[in-house]
């Protein structure tokens, strides 16, 4: 956490002419994204760095790996930007698999509204009465999740917001949980987004 912290305050200084030599953020895999390293890339206006990754499965499930993960920037309207983290993530019944993403999110200098969180779950399925696909995002400014799981009854979350105050770097973890149940669960992807124009929509 320690070294993620002293990453992202040096994005903050980053405020100069070298700003606008940062390449625009483009579909790649995740160990592309990985590569860029503290430069990272930009996407209307915030720069996206320091993106990591680690995975975990039990019970014989299969690790996705940074390779196999997309990213895709799709800009939507004016200052909101969504990054969307797509891969084959699938588990069978008793398996267990676990994938996290954490990057840094500078934003614009002189910024000062208020902006928005947004998480949200492409397809996925929880094949029985019992298992679980869940996205959690934990940041600086709040956490966010969203889910679908069996267990007693079934409960689908598949949008989630938060609106926070101004700050100059967000510190992201975004992750992916699945629990297999009696029958197997999976989840194709998730877009994970920010709102720096309230008023514009």
């Amino acid at each position: 956490m320690r070294t993620r912290l002293v990453l992202a305050l040096g994005c903050v200084f980053a405020c100069s002419s070298a700003w606008a030599a940062r390449p625009t953020c483009v579909t790649g895999t995740l160990a592309s994204y990985i590569r860029l390293g503290a430069q990272g890339c930009t996407l209307d206006g915030i720069t996206f760095a320091n993106f990591s990754y680690s995975a975990e499965a039990s019970a014989g499930a299969r690790r996705i790996t940074a390779e196999e993960i997309t990213v895709a920037p799709q800009p939507v309207i004016p200052g909101e930007t969504i990054l969307g983290f797509s891969a084959n993530w699938e588990v069978d019944k008793g398996q267990t698999l676990d994938s996290k993403i954490a990057y840094t999110a500078v934003l614009p200098c002189g910024d000062a509204n208020p902006a928005m969180l947004e998480l949200a779950l492409s397809h996925a399925i929880v094949e029985g009465i019992t298992g679980a696909v869940t996205v959690d995002e934990s940041t600086n400014v709040g956490k966010l999740s969203v889910l679908d799981r069996c267990a007693d009854s079934c409960e689908t979350k598949p949008n989630a917001s938060l609106q926070f105050d101004p700050v100059s770097v967000v510190l992201i973890t975004d992750q992916v949980n699945l629990n297999g149940g009696i029958a197997g669960a999976s989840l194709s992807g998730f877009d994970a987004g920010m709102d720096l124009c309230l008023v514009c929509a």
